[in-house]
């Protein structure tokens, strides 16, 4: 028969496991959406997860969503990726570690799903 630690235990690891699932699946995901932006805007900073980006307004050139601080920061060096002047959602998959800036093209409508570390 089972002691009450062998239960314990098995409950412990129980919640570590489910909660481990949780984080994943939340950075997989993402837990947050931006607001659609029109102009250069510093999104969040810190570590984390960039999901997808999803282009509303094509606009008549492309943008780029950069791994920074803030918006005077951002360099071509840092570009995690363009953004199309193509409508859609693309996924990405891309780590952050400073913050997220989107800036789009002329005439464009984006916004970022993503996640942070915790």
């Amino acid at each position: 028969m089972a002691s009450l630690d062998d239960v314990i235990t098995v409950q412990k690891n129980g919640v570590i496991g489910v909660n481990g699932l949780n984080q994943t699946m939340r950075r997989a995901q993402g837990s947050n959406t931006s607001l659609t932006v029109t102009a250069q805007t510093l999104i969040v900073t810190g570590r984390g997860y960039l999901v997808a980006f999803s282009v509303i307004v094509a606009g008549t050139a492309s943008g780029t969503v950069s791994n920074a601080q803030s918006a005077v920061l951002v360099t071509a060096g840092n570009a995690l990726c363009a953004v199309p002047n193509t409508i859609g959602v693309y996924p990405c998959g891309l780590v952050f570690t400073d913050g997220l800036v989107i800036t789009p093209g002329t005439g464009q409508s984006v916004n970022v799903t993503y996640s942070l570390d915790p």
